[in-house]
């Protein structure tokens, strides 16, 4: 059993601030547990209801093919510690698992993010890059979460497959990789058009921000600005829809 000052404790992980100092995260639901578990990231403790726990006997002896510490606590206690208005009877606590992979080590199509604000937003953008094979992507420095209870939602699940580097230092990090013979691609409402475009093996893919898109700073080192060509009337498109449909054009002629 959990103490109040344990539930308000984990509770506090729904928090920025507590989860950028405990270097922990909140999972909740069944798949998205057991996608982290299967994944390798380090559980501190799963948290379930005991109606939970009576009812889904399958899912226990799942569970059970893993060394975990549960705790079994009431329904109104699980709910103070869930982010979601209608928790499933199961939050599990992890540790982050921050990348220590070198930057110089990748290869083929990098995709980054730059000033992306919506952590719905971010987590679909990466959920689009697990489904077309796309598994190194860089994030400046003020890109929200990765491990806020809405980006790993929108994701379901796919932060926990890809290979995430925080960057801290985003522009110097995209020179030294153009430097090393990458070539900077920006998607930009003012671009060029997208379908039939020649990729080279290695590129760089950046998406600015959800209002502002790319900032100057970017397209100073940007070797090229991508569009994707508007036949309607619509003003623009969403980020994560236009994100969707360039790694679609981008998958269809270049290995990874």
């Amino acid at each position: 059993m959990l103490n109040k000052e344990k539930i308000k404790y984990y509770s506090s992980l729904s928090g920025k601030k507590s989860r950028a100092s405990e270097k922990k995260f909140l999972v909740e639901g069944k798949k998205l547990i057991l996608e982290a578990l299967n994944s390798g990231f380090e559980p501190e403790l799963i948290i379930l209801s005991n109606e939970f726990e009576q009812n889904e006997f399958d899912y226990m002896n799942q569970l059970g093919g893993f060394s975990l510490h549960l705790d079994f606590v009431k329904n109104n206690e699980l709910a103070k510690i869930a982010d979601t208005k209608t928790p499933q009877g199961i939050i599990g606590i992890f540790f982050e698992k921050t990348s220590h992979k070198a930057l110089s080590s990748f290869f083929g199509t990098i995709i980054a993010f730059e000033n992306i604000n919506d952590p719905g937003n971010l987590g679909t953008m990466l959920r689009n890059c697990d489904w077309f094979g796309f598994k190194n992507i860089l994030l400046n420095e003020t890109c929200t979460e990765i491990f806020s209870p809405k980006t790993i939602r929108s994701s379901a699940g796919s932060v926990f497959h890809l290979n995430i580097i925080h960057s801290y230092s985003f522009i110097d990090d995209l020179t030294n990789f153009r430097s090393a013979g990458y070539s900077i691609f920006t998607a930009d409402m003012e671009g060029n058009n997208l379908y039939g475009y020649d990729f080279p093996e290695r590129s760089i893919i950046v998406f600015g921000n959800e209002a502002n898109g790319p900032s100057g700073e970017l397209l100073k080192i940007t070797d090229d600005r991508i569009n994707i060509q508007r036949f309607g009337q619509a003003e623009s498109l969403n980020v994560a829809n236009a994100n969707a449909i360039i790694l679609s054009e981008l998958r269809r002629f270049h290995t990874i």
